[in-house]
């Protein structure tokens, strides 16, 4: 599998660049994808993903006007489950490659590790004459534990990325040494965070007595859901919204059924959250740093409450505190500190002038550093140097 020629560059700078996307999932709700493919569409690029819908949520394909495409394969596997799951994704695999075959491409772009094996297979069957990127949305790790032999699986992983990738997009700069110590050239590397556009940024100050916590993702005690319960059973002035799946679902509907305060919503679409956030003081990023994968992340939650000028509530020893501390936009807790927690809260619940100040420096450093505005540019502008120019 030879790369490609000099000449052949040449020969497809200026023509319209077709990129195919590989996801997982039904290319819904996961923003980061979205964001990215619409991103290149808008540039003049062909674009199309071909997502795997694994609950049938959807009924049919997906055409915008930007000229982004999204197909879909629908068989039903779920989430979690690998006796399923793991055989239901070889045939996602094998649904993209014949979508692949015969179709003009010059770059396919895999989102997560799970759709690196029908990537690196397509960059095989077009003879290494198109470019490879693999968006790096989560560690290997996070999907490979499904397969026997972690360790092994995830090293032959990136040595087939080391050799065949051309292009590798994160999510932050912590991912970069990561990497580096894993055999990776920095020149490959872009960084790309998912986060909100500038459009739907609000400045904005508090000025209503209580605090209204909205949590949304994993109901778990790794996310310090343990401790936001307990901060609307203790603490004056504070209402708690969850929503979401996990372990602790039972317990959270046994609080809400006992206090007015707390309110479990269930599972919500994209939207739903949005308009949550948007109705909230306090959006809560408490991923526990023992895992690798939260310690070096930057979560949405943390880019969407910066965006709505709301104080950031991160753990100690993650890539979110630092940014935090950067920017002094925030509070930095010990999420294994219950007491250390719940203070912090109370300062954000009783001071007005802590909450709006690090609220003002979130928004701030979000709408000149980290607004979408800023990722797109950052992504095109790399696609743009591996591809070369548009027609």
């Amino acid at each position: 599998m030879g790369r490609l020629a000099q000449g052949d560059r040449a020969e497809g700078e200026g023509k319209v660049k077709n990129v195919v996307m590989l996801l997982s999932n039904p290319a819904t709700s996961d923003q980061r994808p979205l964001r990215e493919a619409h991103a290149l569409a808008e540039r003049g690029m062909s674009v199309t993903i071909l997502a795997w819908d694994r609950e049938r949520e959807t009924k049919s394909d997906t055409r915008f006007s930007d000229g982004l495409i999204i197909k879909r394969m629908r068989i039903r596997a779920g989430h979690g489950t690998p006796i399923r799951t793991v055989p239901r994704l070889f045939v996602f695999h094998a649904w993209c490659l014949a979508h692949l075959i015969g179709r003009k491409v010059e770059a396919i772009h895999c989102h997560d590790v799970d759709t690196l094996p029908a990537g690196f297979i397509g960059y095989a069957l077009k003879r290494g004459r198109i470019k490879l990127i693999y968006d790096m949305h989560d560690l290997p790790e996070v999907f490979l534990r499904f397969f026997p032999f972690l360790a092994v699986t995830q090293k032959i992983a990136f040595a087939f990325c080391r050799r065949f990738v051309d292009m590798i997009v994160i999510v932050a700069d912590s991912s970069i040494g990561y990497l580096a110590r894993r055999g990776f050239a920095r020149s490959k590397m872009t960084v790309v965070t998912n986060t909100p556009s500038l459009r739907e940024a609000v400045f904005r100050t508090r000025t209503t007595p209580g605090l209204r916590i909205f949590y949304y993702g994993g109901l778990v005690k790794e996310r310090g859901v343990d401790t936001l319960l307990k901060a609307a059973q203790t603490l004056p002035g504070v209402t708690l919204k969850l929503a979401g799946r996990g372990n602790l679902e039972g317990k959270i509907r046994m609080v809400e059924g006992s206090m007015q305060n707390v309110k479990y919503l269930g599972w919500l679409d994209s939207d739903k959250i949005d308009a949550e956030s948007r109705d909230s003081d306090l959006i809560p990023s408490l991923y526990e740093p023992k895992n690798e994968n939260a310690r070096l992340a930057i979560p949405g939650k943390l880019m969407t409450a910066m965006s709505l000028s709301m104080p950031a509530l991160v753990p100690a020893g993650t890539f979110q505190a630092t940014v935090v501390l950067r920017f002094n936009c925030g509070l930095v807790v010990d999420i294994g500190n219950e007491s250390e927690v719940l203070n912090a809260i109370r300062r954000l619940v009783n001071d007005f002038e802590l909450y709006n100040r690090l609220g003002k420096a979130g928004y701030e450093a979000f709408s000149s550093s980290f607004s979408w505005e800023v990722m797109a540019s950052r992504l095109v502008d790399s696609y743009t140097a591996l591809l070369g120019p548009q027609a």
